[in-house]
This record gives C-alpha cells, sequence and structure tokens, in this order.
C-alpha cells in the first residue's frame, strides 16, 4: 500500500511541474499581448485623442485582419502566373539535407532548457 502512496506522489509531482511550466509560458504570452495592447492604447490615444481612438484601432485592426486573412487564403504562385496546383510538373525533385552536426541548438530550445533547470532549481530550494 506505501508503493501506491509513492506512486501517486510522483505523479502528482510530475503533474505539477507540467503545469507550472504551462503556467510559466502562457503568462509570459498574456503579459506580452497585454503590453503591445496598452502600447497600442496609448499610441492611439496621443495620436487620435481619447475618444476617437477606439474607433480608430477598431478601423486598423479590420484592415490589418483583411490582410492577414487574404495572406492565410494565398496560393502559392507559379512561374506560369497561375496558382499552383496539388501536380508537380516537375520530372525530378532535388533535396537538399542539413544535418545538424554534434552541438547544433537554436536559441529558443536553449532558452527553454535554461528556463527548466531554474525552474528545478527553485523546485529544490
Amino acid at each position: 500500500m506505501e508503493f501506491l502512496g509513492w506512486l501517486w506522489w510522483a505523479l502528482a509531482k510530475l503533474v505539477g511541474a507540467v503545469w507550472s511550466v504551462g503556467w510559466f509560458l502562457l503568462g509570459g504570452w498574456v503579459v506580452t499581448l497585454a503590453q503591445i495592447a496598452v502600447i497600442g492604447l496609448v499610441v492611439y490615444g496621443y495620436k487620435y485623442g481619447w475618444r476617437r481612438a477606439p474607433v480608430e484601432i477598431a478601423r486598423h485592426a479590420r484592415t490589418f485582419g483583411g490582410f492577414l486573412w487574404a495572406w492565410m487564403r494565398a496560393r502559392e504562385m507559379t512561374s506560369g502566373g497561375r496558382a499552383a496546383s496539388g501536380k508537380s510538373d516537375a520530372r525530378e525533385v532535388v533535396r537538399t539535407v542539413y544535418r545538424k552536426q554534434a552541438g547544433d541548438i537554436n536559441v529558443s530550445t536553449l532558452l527553454s532548457i535554461v528556463a527548466l533547470f531554474g525552474l528545478g532549481v527553485v523546485a529544490l530550494t
């Protein structure tokens, strides 16, 4: 019976660690978006005045949203000027594969590992 207690404790610690990392990442994204929104409100407030700023933000957001939607729906054009279909006219496909060397790591992965290491240090102290 004691083994089940240890198993439950280990599972609870694992779920808690995953929850901590997820909450840490989600909180960072939410704070970043909130800061961008506040900066946008301040800039539009100074430029258009506090009464007209929300209307201008909505107007520009609609324009940017239309551009973003058109960009997401766009298809890649071929050299003939028509949209590329699922079929390929190429007879031979040449593929270049970059092989990572030992020690190759991108900055995002490195920062994630550092953040996880820091959370581990905090959890141990």
